[in-house]
């Protein structure tokens, strides 16, 4: 399964995914669209651990299809990551 930058293209509402951040790690979660949030609508819910993190924290995303836990991407950010100037 390849890695896929949420910047190219994002979750369906409530998927499970597995995300990758580089001060993270990989981990198991689902995807959760949330236009009233403010601070960022694009929310991913552990599924492990009681935590949040937003698609700047984990660029990167993978369905879940059953598979194990992936390795991370070989790049720790996708070449259409928004970096600030």
């Amino acid at each position: 399964m390849e890695w896929i930058s949420f910047f190219e293209k994002r979750p369906k509402h409530g998927q499970k995914i597995f995300y990758y951040g580089e001060p993270i790690g990989v981990w198991y979660g689902e995807y959760r669209y949330v236009p009233e949030d403010l601070c960022s609508p694009h929310l991913i819910l552990s599924l492990e651990c009681a935590g949040i993190v937003d698609r700047m924290d984990a660029p990167w995303w993978q369905p879940d299809e059953g598979q194990e836990k992936p390795q991370p991407p070989s790049e720790d950010y996708p070449p259409d990551y928004p970096w600030s100037t």
